[in-house]
């Protein structure tokens, strides 16, 4: 489809850029705000000249390209701060500032990377601070010191919530001069240096090289979920700074979900949804086809990371055999499709799908073609969505705890308050809160840029044709088709497209949502053949985007305007 617009107005306005104040409204939820931005606008933010000023620091005068400088690993520290590697500002430290041990403590030295904590000042000096634009400054030479634990602390300035591209190197390269320092000098650090990196700042090619032990072990989650866990920490400390939206792309699992929003799920849900997602984070080309083995010892599949386990109970949940009332009142209530519950009224489909969970639970992994088949996308948003509803029994409106039971890899009746209080447990759900609530906020600011919710007669035309068309009636899918119709017609409910490739092919774009007579005629309903009628153009407009996009949200030019670009047709 091609844009039909006849009028310059909507066309012409400008989506502003818009941030969201990641503050401390509650112990784990960011202040309400826009989170749009481009990804030229984060590189912007994240420390350039335009950041906002800081607190003066004392720092000598040094070169501008002294971080392009490498890390000898024969020289120490202080030989690095003479040719210029880097620069030396422990003269002004305080010697109380700063982690020392006496000569006589031979253990082996620890390395500590976080993000700078801007909510309080730090109690201690860090060895060493990675500026934003990647220089390296020294507060204390480690091995004058004999430092037990080195600290590195990665500069943070308004509006950055990762490292900047300059410092991902410094940091790498540091942290690998480090590694190999201690090393070489030290014959008790032959297996290895113990790393602390709860902020995932360090690159994992980096840890493997330098065989960098994680400081706390995480034995029952993959490295994906530690990963996960890692990054949304860096929320920590933050004291508030403007996050662009593009900061939260490499977050979690946003954008892999391709399946419309079903019937009754809310945008609650939906959040709860997008923080199991993102802790479990699956691949992200293939969401859905997910395969991958569990520390635990069993397989788990899919966007959400389904176990075995879990995928049994919910089929034990609907009898045996399967008990059509059960699967009536899950359909009626969105958590199951019609196309796999008449799939699981089939014995020998139902056989082979309690084979492939007990295989599953065996360390057994399907192959990708086997999951399609068995375990289609469809099939996973529903029984997530019952799994939701199952632990919000014993939780409540926690999506954090709830996020956690479902990472266990239990069915909700075996989850126990411990899943979710042990030390993995409580890191999951803090976690995963974030998450939720990055998501929740991704969502307002879906609602408010991708267009506004009209009302009157044209929030009626919507909400008719979102109904008839099977998608849920929500204040994203209201802007967004506001959106479409807005730039695709101006709401000229009679325009034809007479010019563009479409009509060369003698299929000329009609209607609010500029429908061409073939995918009208796909994706009509009976009793709405209209092609010019409004609600039946935006029935079979609306039928086409989520069958090809997954959702209204995931349209290009709803994307496109959400992120700060210009629209384009679907």
């Amino acid at each position: 489809m091609t844009t039909g617009k006849q009028s310059a107005g909507d066309g012409d306005k400008q989506v502003e850029k818009a941030h969201v104040k990641v503050g401390h409204v509650g112990p784990l939820a960011f202040q309400a705000g826009n989170l749009l931005s481009s990804a030229d606008m984060v590189l912007k933010t994240a420390g350039t000249d335009n950041a906002a000023p800081q607190k003066l620091e004392m720092s000598p005068i040094h070169p501008k390209n002294v971080a392009a400088k490498k890390f000898d690993v024969s020289k120490p520290p202080s030989e690095l701060a003479r040719t210029g590697a880097i620069v030396d500002n422990s003269a002004l430290t305080p010697e109380h500032r700063i982690e020392s041990s006496p000569a006589i403590d031979k253990s082996v030295p620890k390395i500590n990377v976080e993000m700078q904590d801007l909510d309080k000042p730090a109690k201690a000096q860090p060895h060493f601070v990675v500026k934003v634009d990647g220089r390296v400054e020294m507060n204390g030479d480690p091995e004058k010191l004999n430092s037990k634990d080195i600290k590195v602390q990665i500069e943070r300035k308004d509006g950055q919530l990762n490292p900047t591209d300059a410092q991902q190197k410094a940091a790498d390269d540091l942290v690998k001069y480090l590694s190999e320092r201690i090393q070489t000098n030290n014959s008790q650090a032959a297996n290895g240096v113990e790393l602390n990196d709860q902020d995932n700042v360090i690159s994992p090619e980096i840890e493997r090289s330098q065989n960098l032990r994680p400081a706390k072990e995480m034995k029952h989650v993959t490295p994906e979920t530690r990963e996960s866990i890692e990054q949304t920490h860096r929320f920590n400390g933050s004291n508030g700074v403007d996050m662009p939206r593009a900061a939260t792309e490499r977050m979690g699992s946003f954008g892999t979900r391709d399946v419309p929003r079903q019937p009754n799920e809310t945008d609650k849900d939906m959040g709860v949804k997008e923080a199991v997602a993102g802790l479990w984070k699956p691949e992200r080309n293939a969401a859905y086809e997910t395969v991958r083995r569990h520390p635990d010892g069993d397989t788990r599949v899919g966007r959400y990371g389904l176990s075995g386990r879990q995928i049994a109970s919910f089929l034990e949940s609907l009898g045996d055999p399967p008990d059509p009332a059960m699967i009536e009142k899950l359909i009626r209530e969105g958590k199951l499709s019609k196309g796999f519950a008449e799939q699981l009224k089939n014995p020998e489909f139902l056989a082979k799908l309690k084979g492939m969970a007990a295989k599953m639970d065996k360390g057994v992994s399907p192959d990708k073609e086997e999951l399609r088949n068995l375990l289609p996308k469809e099939a996973q948003e529903g029984m997530v969505s019952s799994m939701i509803a199952d632990l919000k029994g014993k939780f409540g409106d926690n999506p954090g705890a709830i996020s956690a039971a479902a990472l266990s890899g239990k069915p909700p009746k075996d989850v126990t308050r411990e899943d979710v209080t042990s030390a993995e447990g409580q890191q999951l759900s803090n976690a995963g809160q974030r998450l939720y609530d990055v998501a929740m906020n991704r969502q307002n600011t879906e609602q408010q840029v991708t267009g506004n919710i009209p009302q009157g007669e044209k929030r009626e035309l919507i909400e008719t044709a979102l109904e008839k068309a099977g998608v849920p009636v929500t204040a994203a899918n209201l802007a967004a088709v506001n959106l479409i119709v807005q730039r695709e017609s101006s709401w000229n409910p009679n325009v034809v497209n007479n010019w563009d490739s479409n009509a060369r092919k003698g299929t000329p774009s009609k209607g609010l949502m500029q429908t061409i007579g073939p995918t009208f005629n796909s994706y009509s309903i009976p009793g709405h053949k209209n092609i010019l009628d409004p609600v039946d153009n935006m029935i079979a407009g609306i039928r086409y985007a989520t069958s090809r996009y997954g959702s209204l949200q995931n349209v290009p030019g709803v994307k496109a305007v959400a992120q700060g670009r210009a629209y384009r047709g679907y």
